[in-house]
């Protein structure tokens, strides 16, 4: 009789994305680089601004401050290469523990290989202070495109204070923290990139919920590299002048009026070591309907707390981050049509991660994590699969990822999620029979840049 082995999907899958990712390093450049129209402008590689990308190094967070001017070793390269232009492919396979009770719509791309991503950039130089990153992107979970990233930035500098530089500028951009240079803040934070899996129910309007959502106008000071201050507003993206930056991203979040974003960090370098530490807010009114401009909204007030410590010499590379978030909510609107219990509700999110990188080829992360939040049975009992039986939003577990660059901007990850608590329970949280264990994945990753 003969014998038949089945190779189980996610081996699979990992030999298919192998073959696929051999096949364009043939065509890619040797001399490989994250983000590689700014890799042209500067003639330096991947290592030059990232320990492993897209997290930056210290001289990273110069070329960001410093508008993405710094360089201009592409002006006499012929047409097209003088263009600030690259473009990015990331295919992914998310497998969570178990689907059983939960709807077939909360994971339609689960156990399949997708491009999750597939976008261009606009990346670089404008003239001598000014420059941009924009990102224009396919989103494979969503299945359209839109505007995922803008930072439009004018950047100079001058002397105070006896020879000290002050560094200043203005970013249009299109998420708070995405102006942001370290990489413990909510935008440029461990993991990077989100699996096609259960997401919790509850998280921060400053942990990301903007992004694409809004569009602002901060300026921002570097006083002799170590005192970093920033402030500016932003405004709904789904109509008026901020409208293009958030074009074609669905909005679930439109804010009411202007919502006040600020930042203030302390940096110092010391050789191969860095250390920063800083504190961050946002203030924001949110429509409670996202498409009734008449109805009400309901008031967030976040602050958060981070630091990040950083270690980066020769064939070694590790940096460690903790984020600290608080959010008290005034849900007035949301009460008075019965989508919630309180009128007040807070909400605590905390993340303490690690990395290590070894001669920019190997390396891994990992993370600890917990949201902690009020008991509201109205604004937090939804359902199966996103509902919480008692009405919390609790949630806590750990992330750990193994990457393998075999060339500077191809970055493989295997990471895996697991949940000791979810929406307010361990066992049968929901009250629908899904226990927290269920909702944790394997995550699968390949990512080019080109």
């Amino acid at each position: 009789m003969a014998f038949a082995y089945r190779i189980p999907p996610l081996a699979r899958f990992t030999l298919q994305l192998c073959f696929l990712l051999s096949g364009l390093l043939l065509l890619a450049p040797q001399t490989a680089q994250a983000v590689p129209s700014f890799a042209r402008q500067t003639g330096m590689q991947c290592a030059g601004c990232h320990t492993a990308f897209p997290q930056l190094n210290s001289f990273g967070h110069q070329f960001k401050l410093r508008g993405y001017t710094l360089g201009n070793a592409n002006a006499e390269a012929p047409f097209p290469a003088n263009l600030p232009v690259s473009a990015l492919l990331l295919v992914t396979r998310t497998s969570t523990e178990s689907t059983s009770g939960v709807d077939a719509e909360m994971l339609p791309r689960d156990r399949q290989a997708i491009a999750q991503t597939a976008g261009v950039y606009y990346a670089g130089r404008i003239n001598e202070r000014t420059g941009a990153m924009v990102q224009y992107s396919y989103d494979g979970i969503e299945r359209r495109w839109g505007v995922e990233m803008a930072d439009l930035r004018f950047a100079d500098s001058t002397e105070v204070a006896g020879g000290r530089e002050l560094l200043f500028g203005v970013t249009l951009n299109n998420a708070p923290t995405l102006t942001d240079v370290w990489n413990s803040t909510p935008m440029w934070s461990f993991p990077h990139v989100d699996s096609a899996g259960v997401m919790p129910i509850a998280s921060t309007m400053l942990d990301m919920q903007l992004n694409s959502q809004v569009g602002g106008i901060t300026g921002y000071a570097l006083f002799d590299n170590l005192v970093y201050a920033e402030a500016g507003i932003y405004r709904s993206a789904k109509s008026g002048v901020m409208r293009p930056l958030g074009l074609g991203v669905e909005k679930t979040h439109v804010v009411d009026g202007y919502a006040p974003y600020w930042r203030l960090a302390l940096q110092r370098d010391f050789g191969a070591h860095s250390v920063s530490a800083g504190v961050l807010g946002l203030n924001a009114r949110v429509l409670m309907d996202p498409n009734d401009p008449a109805m009400a909204s309901d008031r967030f007030r976040d602050i958060a707390i981070d630091a990040q410590y950083q270690y980066v010499d020769g064939e070694h590379a590790f940096s460690s981050q903790v984020l600290y978030m608080q959010e008290r909510q005034r849900l007035v609107a949301s009460v008075a049509q019965g989508m919630a219990t309180n009128e007040g509700n807070t909400l605590k999110t905390y993340r303490i991660t690690a990395h290590y990188l070894y001669r920019h080829m190997l390396g891994g992360g990992l993370q600890i994590f917990s949201t902690r939040g009020s008991m509201d049975p109205m604004r937090y009992g939804m359902g199966p699969g996103m509902g919480s039986i008692n009405g919390r939003p609790d949630t806590t577990g750990w992330i750990a990822e193994f990457d393998y660059f075999p060339v500077e901007n191809v970055k493989l990850a295997l990471r895996h999620t697991a949940y000791r608590k979810f929406n307010g329970g361990t066992v049968d949280y929901d009250g629908f029979g899904r226990n927290a264990k269920d909702n944790g994945n394997w995550f699968l990753m390949g990512w080019l840049m080109f």
